[in-house]
């Protein structure tokens, strides 16, 4: 009984800050009477009015198709890398430093080179937002494979098994906790990015939405872009907890059997 009250007061807890914070913004809003930040009630008349238009949901549709891409792609590498490094030793020391190199560079400052190489299109979008995404995962991936227990290791070694089994077999399946956490950690990084690379390059987007009415000074609409951007993300981290939640149900199963004993 108490867990269910929970179950149903959390969402409830979560709701009531939510409208508590509208509630502060549309206060403050009114008191200092600012164009600059519009009161919450005429933002959401404005969402109201925005969100359903086919104009809008078409930007929606791109950026997402953006996302799409850049996170198959940037998932794809970081977790073949942080494979790769996590199980052979001689990998990981010759691929550290660029890693690490490359790491300490945020999406935005690759996107003047990649707009130089790839131009405003969907392909520099997609390069920058790849970029964003793949470290988190390639490190997870890799602290993943590494937290594999060694009497695995030696049992594989001793059995004589290959590398690329090994991968598969024992490092993949040990390290997929950790890789679905990062991969959690890339869905929101790739929402930065897409908004980053949709503010300089071409085609419909929710970046570029938000810049085109920064432009125009429609400040309501500014923000009704805004808010639609923390809204996807949170809808696109509440789908992937339940996917997570899915994939890895053998692994919580585990870990509340643990707890029981």
């Amino acid at each position: 009984m108490a867990a269910s009250v929970a179950r149903v007061g959390r969402p409830l807890l979560g709701g009531a800050v939510f409208l508590a914070a509208l509630a502060v913004w549309e206060a403050w809003a009114r008191s200092k009477g600012s164009i600059l930040v519009p009161p919450a009630s005429s933002v959401v008349e404005t969402a109201w009015e925005v969100w359903p238009t086919t104009d809008f949901l078409t930007g929606v549709g791109a950026s997402l198709r953006r996302l799409a891409a850049g996170f198959a792609i940037g998932a794809g590498v970081g977790i073949g890398l942080g494979l790769v490094m996590g199980s052979s030793t001689r990998a990981r020391r010759a691929l550290e430093p660029l890693v690490e190199f490359c790491r300490a560079m945020p999406a935005i400052a690759i996107v003047p080179a990649a707009i130089v190489l790839l131009g405003l299109g969907d392909a520099m979008q997609i390069t920058v937002i790849a970029f964003g995404l793949c470290f988190p995962v390639l490190v997870n991936t890799l602290a993943g494979v590494r937290a594999v227990s060694p009497e695995v290791r030696d049992t594989a070694a001793m059995l004589q098994v290959g590398a690329l089994e090994r991968i598969f077999r024992i490092y993949l399946p040990g390290a997929l906790p950790s890789i679905v956490a990062g991969l959690r950690v890339a869905v929101s990084l790739g929402l930065v990015a897409v908004v980053i690379s949709e503010f300089v390059g071409e085609g419909e987007g929710l970046g570029r939405y938000i810049r085109l009415q920064q432009t125009e000074f429609d400040v309501p609409a500014m923000y009704c872009g805004i808010l639609f951007l923390g809204l996807l993300g949170y809808v696109l981290n509440r789908l992937f907890l339940v996917g997570e939640r899915r994939v890895l149900s053998w692994h919580y199963g585990s870990i509340g059997e643990g707890v029981g004993r």
